[in-house]
């Protein structure tokens, strides 16, 4: 029923067709861009040392960056790396939230009180300099930067997720599950995060992007995925010193940013387009 809604959208179509795509580069990347060596597929091969990078050609089709890295090889593995971000980081930071939400929600009182105090202290904390700080006492590394994110982005669906059962958890339903014995987890589980996590849903959907977005920018700043590991932050990374071109040809090095950036454009609208379409889909007050 879901699926069927999405697809007669066309913005969520082809959003959905977005997705498809890269999830197909993902699975399929080893017959893509096949590695030469299979222990560190994520490395993006090097052809020579020089600093400057190298124009499309058919051995190179997208070109090789600064330090002759293959733009090709790291925008397909890239892909994975870019699933591997934002899945993890939105799938584990989701479940916390809700958890510690669902907790200060239906419990309130003392457990409301400490659990939302928590969550306001590391709102207080600026996430850009929060992560900088952790990944300079940990190491550079695109699983610091994972740690980090997980870290900072769990308070919004904790405080998304609390809003809605305070909202509901006094509805009859609930007291009446109360009132047979039921136990408090059961009715969490059965009665509650049924009806109040759809608004989470969709929240991680569309932060799915921003997620790939804020480590593709870590990444940028140094404080991401090392030198040569297939990152699309880090890819830019490589082109920065080149966007300028030469005095003679400005775009001289244009495929050094186009290829990689347009790869994170597409990806962030892909699942926009779908987060955006969850919301119309399930919000009863959008449907027509």
């Amino acid at each position: 029923m879901l699926l069927k809604k999405l697809i007669k959208n066309p913005i969520s179509l082809f959003g959905l067709i977005l997705l498809i795509g890269f999830i197909f580069v993902a699975i399929f990347a080893p017959q893509i861009a096949p590695p030469n060596n299979p222990d560190q597929k994520y490395l993006i091969p090097r052809y020579g040392w020089g600093s400057t990078p190298k124009p499309p050609s058919s051995e190179h089709p997208f070109g090789l960056t600064e330090g002759q890295y293959d733009i090709f090889y790291g925008l397909v593995w890239g892909t994975r790396s870019a699933f591997w971000v934002g899945l993890v980081v939105v799938g584990v930071s989701c479940s916390l939230g809700v958890l510690i939400g669902s907790i200060a929600g239906y419990f309130g009182g003392l457990f409301d009180n400490i659990l939302m105090r928590i969550v306001d202290i590391f709102m207080s904390f600026p996430f850009l300099i929060a992560a900088v700080v952790v990944t300079t006492i940990l190491g550079p590394g695109l699983n610091k930067v994972m740690l980090t994110m997980i870290c900072f982005y769990w308070m919004d669906y904790a405080r998304l997720i609390r809003g809605s059962i305070l909202a509901i958890k006094e509805e009859e339903y609930i007291l009446a599950a109360k009132a047979s014995g039921v136990k408090d987890w059961l009715i969490i589980i059965r009665h509650v995060l049924p009806n109040t996590i759809f608004p989470v849903l969709v929240q991680a959907s569309m932060n799915i992007g921003s997620v790939v977005i804020t480590a593709a920018g870590l990444s940028f700043l140094g404080v991401g995925a090392p030198v040569g590991y297939a990152d699309w932050g880090q890819m830019i990374s490589m082109g920065r010193n080149w966007l300028l071109g030469t005095p003679e040809n400005h775009l001289a090095y244009w495929y050094t940013i186009v290829y990689p950036g347009l790869a994170i454009v597409l990806f962030v609208l892909a699942w926009n387009l779908i987060g955006d379409a969850f919301r119309d889909v399930l919000d009863p007050k959008m449907q027509s």
